[in-house]
């Protein structure tokens, strides 16, 4: 049993093999090495006292716990047992969240994984950044980092729309050692995405989308004027199954080993400076990403 499918497929074969599949040290095998010292930091952490490996596996899949007061949360990957984990808002560095003229915190909106959210009430510069330890994530993995929001009734100036320069994300990685060794010169890698975050819902809408739609983008051939093409590799959100949020892939990256150093991912819409309202943000989820996966 090299994996949790494999475990839970053996467990219902018979009896004999339900009792050898389930027991602690077969889970224990899928639970990562420092799981006990991340739930230390847990809100309530008497939650996960008593259970078995296998329950405690289960309870991580299906709901992550709070940490750090309840700015961050922590889980695991029901099909490889890699670790994930979400920035609450909280814990974002957010352009101007402290003016109330431009961001303020809501309390308790369903749905919510964290008991406050950044409601945006009026910007025309938008930059949200998420960093995270490399060390916290699972090695041999490929991680995705998705911006998780809500958009208000009343919002304005979200939506992608032709003729106007649509908001980018970059996900950078310094790698500063392996873990044991610190390295005397940090190595940086940088990926950016063009990112929508408000159109029609729904697989044929997201296509048509993408077939219909242009953005204006500055071309070097063009002596970096402003001309209109369609742009295919636009990253579109979609409606998450589990609690009703909004979510848009901001790009991915790979963990190789036991790294030192750290993951930064930003959001930014400061060309066009056009003026934004309605964006309700709940954090940045990372997380592997299965190819396969809808």
């Amino acid at each position: 049993m090299t994996t949790p499918g494999d475990a839970l497929s053996s467990s219902a074969v018979s009896p004999a093999f339900r009792a050898a599949a389930d027991s602690d040290a077969v889970w224990d095998r899928f639970l990562p090495p420092d799981h006990a010292a991340v739930l230390a930091r847990a809100d309530d952490a008497g939650d996960h006292l008593g259970r078995s490996k296998k329950e405690l596996f289960t309870r991580l899949c299906s709901r992550p716990v709070l940490l750090d007061g309840a700015t961050m949360s922590f889980g695991l990957d029901r099909r490889s047992g890699a670790k994930c984990w979400m920035l609450s808002a909280r814990a974002l560095s957010i352009v101007w969240v402290d003016d109330p003229s431009c961001w303020i915190w809501t309390a308790d909106l369903p749905g919510s994984r964290f008991p406050e959210v950044a409601e945006l009430v009026d910007v025309c510069w938008l930059e949200i950044t998420g960093k995270l330890q490399l060390s916290l994530l699972s090695p041999r993995t490929t991680y995705a980092a998705y911006l998780v929001y809500a958009i208000a009734d009343d919002s304005y100036g979200l939506e992608c729309n032709i003729g106007i320069l649509p908001p980018k994300a970059t996900v950078t990685v310094v790698i500063s050692g392996n873990g044991t060794k610190p390295t005397s010169t940090a190595a940086s890698t940088s990926t950016e995405n063009t990112i929508c975050l408000q159109h029609m819902q729904g697989e044929e809408e997201t296509a048509m989308h993408r077939r219909r739609q242009e953005y204006v983008r500055p071309r070097k051939n063009y002596g970096w004027k402003l001309v209109r093409e369609a742009d295919m590799d636009i990253r579109c959100p979609r409606r998450r199954g589990d609690d009703g949020w909004t979510e848009v892939e901001l790009g991915e990256f790979a963990v190789a080993g036991e790294e030192d150093g750290v993951v930064e991912v930003s959001l930014k819409e400061v060309e066009c400076r056009r003026w934004k309202r309605g964006l309700i943000v709940q954090g940045i989820e990372i997380r592997p990403k299965h190819t396969n996966s809808n």
